[in-house]
């Protein structure tokens, strides 16, 4: 954020312009399920009515128009920020050597500057579990995956998270035997458990193989180049790729977070409500402070940070309505608190629920897995949403607009959705919250 040149601003940016989603994240990933649900749709064209042999997908065609998209959207690099007056590094690694004190770049050419603010939105780096033999496997994390050359023939995948259960399906999809494991009880933790039910149908109906409640207790070589993990059950499976995706970590000392007093844990820094370290002229955003590591949540502490660094301000970020997307197919999309939380936190609860398969829409476009669950208290107030469906990342705006302005779910049930939607499963939730 420029000021017009009233204030020295200076970006630095040791590894990918543009951010883990941009480069390795959201947009190629998103890339690659589009071509996945086409080579999925292909081979259900027959119910339809359309003749033809099912598409097959080309890995590197379908990886080289995933970073055509990525570069697309990174088009005009570095060019808007010179423009509006930052001072640009790249690539240019920095770390806080002291108090108002930064080093630029590194060995010979390396420069220490001195800052009076500093807003650290450096990211968080994939997280590894503590497994025997599993670094030494040579497993992919979430960018090492997309530098494969070709697709394997099996492929575990540790972490059912949204990044692991895209990737399972993206794979499956394109021909790779797939096994998804878990160590929690179900699919997507986090989420509520009617979630984890429709996607594991989902995922079995296409050939996922899907383990929870797991425990890994070693890798191990295996012939032809393959691996072996072991479970604590005495179990086994062979995989030619392990892809990790167990959640992300803060290496605050590649930043220099302690030499700058900065406190941190390896979940993120710790900021007040102004996303402000414990360093009084250091601010954090983004993932780096570790709360909802979303795309849309970093932007919006990045703007608040940015302007309480430059101009002393006491922004805040409200965080109380920030929907989220898991985009398998379905889609699994929530906003608010799960019916587990509401009731835990003392409300007397009031929930609505309607199924895709009841949907006519979904009839028409031969959609079988998904829901809407809504979650109220006595009184209508909406306290949580969440869709699973084709569409629940589109779908989920109503249910957020209406906690952002207090719409009770009765009015909302009174509201006519369009014929033939599956939006018309909002309304039919929203009436059962309401007693309508």
């Amino acid at each position: 954020m420029a000021d017009g040149g009233r204030t020295r601003i200076l970006l630095a940016e040791a590894m990918h312009f543009g951010g883990t989603c941009t480069n390795h994240g959201c947009v190629p990933t998103k890339a690659l399920v589009r071509t996945a649900k086409l080579v999925h749709e292909s081979r259900q064209a027959m119910r339809f009515g359309v003749m033809g042999a099912p598409g097959e997908v080309e890995w590197r065609r379908a990886i080289g128009r995933a970073f055509q998209v990525r570069d697309h959207m990174l088009r005009y690099g570095a060019t808007p920020f010179r423009e509006g007056g930052v001072e640009v590094r790249f690539p240019c690694r920095a770390v806080i050597t002291g108090e108002h004190r930064v080093r630029l770049g590194e060995g010979e050419d390396a420069e220490e500057v001195e800052a009076g603010a500093v807003l650290i939105a450096a990211g968080l780096d994939p997280s590894v579990p503590p497994i025997p033999g599993l670094r030494e496997s040579g497993y992919c994390d979430n960018e090492k995956v997309l530098e494969l050359q070709d697709l394997p023939n099996r492929m575990a995948v540790i972490g059912s998270g949204p990044i692991g259960s895209e990737f399972a399906q993206i794979f499956a999809r394109f021909g790779v035997q797939v096994t998804l494991l878990e160590a929690a009880e179900r699919l997507l933790p986090p989420e509520e458990p009617e979630a984890a039910e429709a996607l594991l149908a989902a995922f079995e109906d296409e050939g996922v193989e899907v383990r929870t409640g797991v425990k890994m207790t070693s890798v191990e070589p295996a012939p032809n180049g393959a691996h072996r993990i072991y479970f604590e059950s005495d179990a086994s499976i062979e995989a030619d790729k392990i892809l990790v995706a167990t959640g992300r970590v803060l290496d605050g000392e590649s930043l220099g977070l302690n030499a700058g007093g900065v406190e941190w844990t390896p979940r993120g820094v710790k900021v007040d409500s102004h996303l402000r370290t414990t360093a009084p002229w250091v601010w954090a955003a983004g993932d780096v402070v570790g709360r909802q590591l979303f795309t849309h949540v970093a932007s919006e502490m990045g703007q608040v940070a940015a302007r309480n660094a430059l101009r002393g301000g006491d922004g805040e970020v409200d965080l109380t309505v920030v929907p989220r997307v898991t985009f398998t197919d379905p889609e699994v999309a929530s906003v608010g608190i799960t019916e587990e939380q509401a009731r835990e936190a003392g409300h007397d609860v009031r929930v609505g629920f309607a199924r895709v398969a009841d949907a006519e829409k979904a009839e028409i476009d031969g959609q079988r897995f998904g829901h809407v669950k809504v979650v109220a208290d006595a009184t209508g107030k909406l306290l949580g949403c969440q869709v699973v469906a084709e569409t629940a990342g589109d779908m989920i705006h109503e249910a957020a607009v209406m906690m952002a302005g207090g719409v009770p779910v009765g009015v909302a049930a009174r509201m006519m959705h369009a014929y033939p939607t599956l939006s018309e499963l909002m309304r039919s939730a929203f009436s059962e919250a309401a007693g309508a």
